[in-house]
């Protein structure tokens, strides 16, 4: 019996030291996730609205503080905010950052999402942007986290210049003519971490049916990252601070715990092993009873 309640014990022990460490690793990986910045959710100062949108930061509360608010008169409802981005403003890691954003809507079934988006853009063009047709909204508050690992990139489109658009015309014109063909300009192509040290500008675009009205807010726009990489330290050098003493305490520590291990395995062995020959004693017996 004793030692049955001290298998129990032990069992309990390993139990409570495991989910001590599972729930320490979620910890962990919560905390690693780290606001970079945020984009003023509350204030209309700094935001520049599209035509026909109309900014308000008194039409929707959230959680009993005003959070920023746009309605629009016609089938787009947009605005744009921009920052300052120092080049490392991201961090080096192009897969970390993370758009954290809390998106109330009036009316989901005004929006048609065709048209709509959420992006981070740089002066030339460049960005990133998500689709609001690929979003799962509903009435009222959403909760989005938004990964730029899965965002579209942007590009600058390429004009189409006016000899490109007249040159089928003065093909006959220019027969009798031969002239070298003009150099085409390289399309600059530019990679993730080059995007996201140039991006400036937070936009967004819905496409509203005209006929209905509808209000989109913000109460929280964040971009996160999951820690910035830093480089491997080079691992110094082992020292050994160990003393007698301490490791005459160690071998005995061991020597005591093997010792209780070896007698707690005995003494469980030995009473089995009884259990198990009464257990035999008795089939017999009641085989010659039966007998």
């Amino acid at each position: 019996m004793k030692t049955q309640k001290a298998f129990g014990y032990l069992s309990k022990i390993l139990l409570l030291l495991l989910i001590s460490a599972v729930f320490s690793t979620a910890l962990t990986a919560r905390a690693e996730l780290e606001k970079i910045f945020e984009i003023p959710a509350s204030a209309k100062d700094g935001w520049e609205v599209a035509e026909g949108t109309v900014i308000s930061s008194e039409t929707v509360k959230s959680s009993e503080s005003a959070a920023i608010s746009f309605t629009s008169s016609s089938q787009l409802i947009g605005a744009e905010y921009r920052f300052e981005n120092t080049g490392d403003l991201f961090g080096k890691d192009s897969l970390s950052p993370v758009l954290i954003i809390r998106l109330f809507i009036s009316d989901t079934s005004a929006l048609k999402g065709e048209k709509g988006t959420i992006s981070f853009l740089c002066d030339d063009g460049f960005g990133f942007s998500w689709s609001v047709n690929d979003l799962t909204l509903k009435n009222g508050w959403n909760d989005l986290t938004l990964n730029f690992r899965t965002a579209d990139s942007l590009s600058p489109s390429k004009p189409v210049t006016k000899e490109t658009e007249d040159s089928e015309e003065s093909t006959d014109e220019t027969e009798d003519t031969e002239e070298e063909p003009a150099e085409e300009e390289a399309e600059t192509v530019k990679t993730a971490d080059e995007i996201l040290a140039e991006l400036t500008v937070f936009s967004f675009t819905f496409e509203k049916s005209p006929v209905k009205d509808t209000t989109v807010a913000f109460s929280e726009i964040s971009v996160n990252t999951h820690g910035r990489q830093e480089e491997p330290k080079a691992p110094e050098p082992l020292k050994d601070n160990l003393t007698a003493p301490a490791i005459i305490v160690s071998l005995v520590l061991a020597a005591v715990i093997t010792a209780a291990v070896l007698i707690l395995s005995a003494a469980y062995a030995k009473k089995e092993i009884k259990r198990r020959k009464r257990e035999a004693k008795k089939r017999r017996a009641e085989q010659q009873t039966n007998d």
